[in-house]
């Protein structure tokens, strides 16, 4: 089977790590950057071509898309959708899941647990709204970001206004959650491959941090989800009809809930303090969905 996995880096370790795994599955497999592409309309045909050659013979395509790419790379996923290419994951889950005041809503109309969350476009009763979701410190997150760039915790009336003011004038958009004290810097992700989580870990955030995220210094642990665990794992990623997610969930006084899909998850950490080859087991997931679709 011929494998393409978009990325636009090959040493990148998942990016890198699939590869491998197609190839020692004796597939073959291409890591294209998402830039190399053209995508024809009309004229000769409905084509895309890579680098100036035909790229319609793939049997099955993995976008591994950063926050660089993600745009025009959801454009060339659409394509691969539009000419019949099996696409894991689809382009308007990736845009859906990738926005996270929209993931939420998605996840909410689907009757999961999240956090309260709010996102205003003026600090006009401000303070009467925030007052509807919980009380301070609050969270601030961009609509976009990973690895926790961005986030804020404010902890005052003031400096919520003033931050929520300033990014209103700029423009930008975020989602303002109560900070869950009760959580205590811990989250946990879980990788979800088709319709089942294949490995977790506990991820706790260093001293004098707030955020969970291992780019920012937090720590890995392995684990096994209970079920509770497992299943709002698996019904996040199907409720926004996404065939591979991250999914990061938090415990609350009230259980878990979900706070945000990840439809490009690396898995570097997760493979080394689980054991786990998740590679493998998204390349034969990858497989069986190019098969069968």
């Amino acid at each position: 089977m011929k494998i393409g996995i978009l990325s636009r880096g090959p040493q990148n370790h998942s990016t890198r790590r699939l590869s491998e795994a197609a190839l020692h599955a004796g597939h073959i497999a291409e890591i294209l950057d998402p830039f190399g592409f053209y995508l024809h309309i009309g004229g000769l045909g409905n084509r895309i071509t890579y680098e100036g050659k035909p790229a319609e013979d793939f049997d099955v395509i993995v976008p591994r898309l950063s926050r660089t790419t993600a745009r025009y790379g959801e454009e060339v996923v659409a394509h691969f959708e539009w000419i019949g290419t099996p696409v894991i994951n689809r382009a308007k889950p990736i845009e859906a899941a990738r926005h996270k005041f929209h993931s939420l809503r998605i996840l909410a109309q689907h009757g999961l647990p999240i956090p309260p969350s709010l996102t205003v476009g003026t600090t006009t009763s401000l303070e009467n709204a925030v007052a509807e979701i919980g009380n301070y410190p609050f969270i601030l997150k961009p609509f976009y970001g990973t690895h926790g760039r961005g986030v804020m915790l404010l902890d005052t009336p003031t400096s919520l206004t003033s931050t929520v003011d300033a990014l209103c004038d700029l423009h930008q958009d975020y989602v303002i959650q109560p900070f869950i004290a009760e959580a205590d810097g811990i989250d946990i992700r879980v990788l979800v491959v088709g319709d089942e989580a294949i490995a977790a870990m506990k991820r706790s955030a260093p001293p004098g941090e707030f955020r969970a995220n291992i780019h920012k210094g937090a720590t890995g642990e392995a684990i096994t989800l209970t079920d509770d665990y497992t299943r709002l794992a698996i019904e996040a990623t199907a409720a926004l009809e996404l065939e591979i997610a991250g999914v990061d969930l938090l415990e609350t006084n009230e259980g878990p809930v979900v706070l945000e899909v990840n439809p490009s998850p690396g898995f570097e950490e997760l493979e080394s303090v689980t054991g786990i080859d998740t590679a493998k087991a998204i390349i034969e997931f990858a497989v069986k969905f190019g098969q069968k679709n």
